[in-house]
């Protein structure tokens, strides 16, 4: 699972969206150039797919992910390189 991501609600918004546009998963799978099998295993929260395939299926839904900073336990303002 990404780390900077709520994954599960990711996964809810992507179905959400889908439906709300009337795409099937084989609609999905046809304009991102993925497998059905691949949709399927996203929307089905099986997290094992690349971060270019999902970033595929949320151009074609018009969404986007954003990365914030969270703050670490260990940060003092200085680098830890």
């Amino acid at each position: 699972m990404l780390p900077f991501m709520n994954f599960k609600n990711s996964i809810e918004r992507i179905k959400s969206r889908r439906k709300q546009l009337n795409y099937t998963q084989k609609d999905m799978a046809e304009l991102t150039g993925l497998s059905e099998r691949t949709i399927r295993s996203i929307e089905n929260g099986e997290v094992s797919t690349s971060i270019e395939s999902f970033i595929k299926i949320l151009v074609v839904l018009g969404l986007e992910i954003s990365v914030q900073t969270k703050p670490m336990s260990h940060e003092k303002g200085e680098s830890t390189l």
